[in-house]
């Protein structure tokens, strides 16, 4: 494997996200350089490899880059753009098709059929255990321009009580979290302050 091509094909992909995403106030540079960070922590925990946390980068930096609020295509346009686009920075065909496969992962409802894309999919929701859950949760909002509402609030509580990490990794790093956000949100609604 050749890391250092690996790691300059990855400084030139961030580079050209970095122009590509919208300014969103959720789906922005700063969310693909976030879930590319969980990527890695979960990667070093989980024992995935040097090559296939190369793919797994790669389908981070791109797994959003590609949005409009509200549509239900935007994991298939990004996924299509990397295919179609990763060859010609020197990815291989099977590389491009595996970053493709790992970044449909990331669409809602999850499906992961692997590690890689557990890890993605573990990564891309790696904010329900921390504790600017709420802050971002308030982006998200905004970007959906959906109101501020007790309905709001009872819908992230409900996903946050369904939702569960797919990896050993994220569930030991993020699972005591989303407890404390189901706890925080549950007061929230039970005192009147959503």
């Amino acid at each position: 494997m050749e890391t250092n091509g690996n790691q300059k094909k990855i400084e030139t992909l961030t580079y050209i996200v970095k122009g590509l995403m919208q300014d969103l106030p959720y789906h922005n540079f700063s969310h693909a350089l976030d879930v590319y960070s969980a990527t890695n922590t979960l990667a070093s925990l989980g024992g995935i490899s040097d090559d296939e946390k190369f793919l797994l980068d790669t389908a981070a930096l791109l797994h959003d880059v590609i949005v409009v609020p509200g549509a239900g295509d935007n994991e298939e346009k990004s996924a299509e753009l990397a295919r179609k686009y990763l060859p010609s920075l020197g990815y291989s065909e099977a590389q491009a098709g595996r970053v493709y496969s790992i970044i449909l992962a990331t669409k809602m409802p999850q499906r992961p059929k692997d590690l890689l894309e557990q890890t993605i999919c573990d990564a891309d929701l790696d904010n329900l255990g921390r504790d600017d859950f709420f802050e971002l949760g308030e982006k998200v909002r905004e970007e959906l321009k959906a109101p501020k509402s007790t309905e709001w609030c009872r819908n992230q509580l409900k996903f946050l009580k369904s939702h569960e990490y797919h990896t050993e990794a994220a569930r030991k790093l993020r699972n005591p979290g989303k407890q404390q956000n189901i706890q925080k949100l549950e007061e929230m609604l039970q005192e009147g302050k959503c």
